[in-house]
């Protein structure tokens, strides 16, 4: 069985000993020297690349200045595409349905990644990470490298950042403190509502909990179980020290504890009345408009949306005194593939090579220009640029976990911790590897009960999620459009791949 024992400490020591501190990949001051010699052997190619991203108004001016780098370091230019959560998955799915010449995309595990690999989109990097990726290898731990390999081929290079995740809420700081609301209280998810009842009777015009279709089911629940694809299949397995067990998630008691808990927020007014079709929440939440929210946190995440939103916020766990794990999707939730419609599959593994190493392009595509976008308060944290805020900016608002390549090598904001990088390392060392880590579904034997499934979960899943309908009520009709499309046989197709993975790694 591949072995990942305080993979935290050892990732994060490498990353921090060469790009934060400074100590060998080097600030954009003293970066490595341009291979001029590689670059001139080169034709020019323009790399068509797809990332999770805002429609940032200078998103060109970022691309211009980014041109100039990479003609010198591998002859090619880049044309950013961005798209937010509101139309991203469907953007990359035309994208790919129609064949279009694409070099890089965002694949993370929750959108598909597994089926995409089934349907052979992406192209195996093995051979490419061999003779392009020497700073891939250098600078991530070997652990991630493990959880996008399907059938013993690697797929997709994971972003360098976290190694695990915990559900929990982002509050507005400003009404905490007004109502003196003790954050370290919380034990459960269920210990705010009386907060979202305050919020509700003190506070017009605030939605106490804000929700995106239901969003929270997934953040409140992903400290207990894990889904093993898509999230629209409800396949997966309860985080455990034991033997792994594949089961329709949405029968689980973690699930349905909290579907039944957004139903009563739903009906007491606590959740946003357009949940079921609210797909972007960030204008409501950089408007102030909301209280509270969940989120996937890590050390210092509240003062990233900080950064992004431009107020104060504070972070807390959902969910106190629970074991933390490890999981193959906690390796593979930010990743980038290059699909086998790429033009230049070489040049696109040199560019994502260089968000390993190069400090000056990662920190491009994550703040922008530098004292355009931003300024450098000190050696390693950035503050807006002069006469710059949250409401002008022409490129703000990103997420830089989802651009890929290293998120250490990015400066850290002018609101976050210095120390953000050793809190970092405690928090990854805080997680247990599961006895699976390094299993990923291959899911081409049921492809065709895959794909039925999703649109069931889609459309079906989603009014739960959200709290419109009660569970035992509405649960049963569902679960039998669910039967009819082949759960039970996916169920057993994922058991089988588990026990021979378990078996194998005896």
């Amino acid at each position: 069985m591949f072995k990942i024992k305080r993979v935290g400490c050892i990732f994060v020591s490498a990353v921090l000993s060469c790009s934060l501190l400074l100590s060998g990949c080097g600030s954009p001051n003293t970066a490595k020297p341009t291979d001029n010699s590689t670059a001139s052997n080169l034709k020019p190619y323009e790399i068509n690349a797809y990332f999770l991203a805002p429609q940032c108004k200078d998103v060109k001016l970022v691309q211009e200045e980014l041109n100039k780098i990479l003609k010198r370091k591998i002859n090619a230019t880049i044309k950013l595409n961005y798209y937010w959560w509101d139309n991203y998955q469907n953007k990359q799915q035309m994208a790919v349905a129609s064949g279009d010449k694409i070099d890089i995309m965002f694949s993370p595990s929750w959108w598909g990644f597994n089926d995409y690999v089934a349907k052979q989109a992406w192209l195996p990097l093995d051979e490419l990470v061999a003779k392009h990726g020497k700073d891939i290898i250098a600078n991530i731990d070997p652990a991630y490298l493990k959880g996008p390999i399907v059938n013993g081929k690697l797929y997709a290079i994971p972003t360098a950042k976290d190694m695990f995740g915990t559900g929990g809420f982002i509050f507005n700081k400003e009404l905490v403190d007004k109502y003196n609301f003790d954050i370290n209280s919380i034990t459960k998810p269920e210990d705010i509502e009386p907060w979202l009842k305050i919020i509700k009777e003190k506070e017009p015009g605030i939605i106490p909990f804000l929700s995106s279709q239901g969003d929270q089911q997934q953040y409140l629940v992903q400290d207990w179980q894990i889904n093993v694809g898509t999230v629209d299949v409800p396949v997966g397995y309860q985080k455990t020290d034991g033997d792994v067990k594949i089961i329709n998630l949405m029968e689980a008691d973690i699930s349905k504890r909290i579907y039944k808990l957004s139903r009563s927020w739903y009906q007491k007014g606590y959740i946003n009345k357009d949940v079921a079709t609210l797909q972007d929440s960030t204008p409501i939440k950089k408007a102030k408009k909301v209280f509270a929210w969940t989120d996937q946190l890590k050390p210092g995440k509240a003062d990233e949306l900080k950064a992004q939103f431009g107020y104060d916020l504070v972070q807390a766990n959902a969910w106190k005194d629970v074991q933390y794990y490890t999981t193959t999707p906690d390796l593979t939730n930010s990743q980038l593939v290059i699909p086998r419609t790429s033009g230049d599959p070489e040049r696109a593994m040199m560019f994502i090579n260089l968000l390993f190493s190069d400090k000056e392009i990662k920190n491009l595509l994550s703040w922008g220009i530098e004292n355009k976008h931003y300024k450098k308060i000190g050696d390693n944290q950035i503050d807006f640029a002069d006469n710059v805020n949250a409401d002008n900016s022409g490129y703000y608002g990103l997420a830089q976990w989802s651009m890929g390549g290293s998120q250490f090598l990015d400066y850290l904001w002018a609101s976050e911790s210095p120390d953000k990088w050793q809190k970092m390392k405690e928090f990854n060392d805080s997680a247990k590897p599961m006895k699976i880590v390094g299993w990923t579904y291959d899911s081409s034997n049921v492809k065709s009960e895959m794909a039925a499934l999703a649109p069931i979960g889609q459309n079906q899943g989603k009014p739960l999620s959200s709290g419109l309908v009660d569970y035992d009520t509405y649960y049963p009709k569902m679960k039998a459009s669910l039967e009819k499309a082949g759960i039970q046989k996916v169920i057993d197709d994922c058991q089988k791949s588990v026990d021979a993975f378990v078996a194998g790694s005896k």
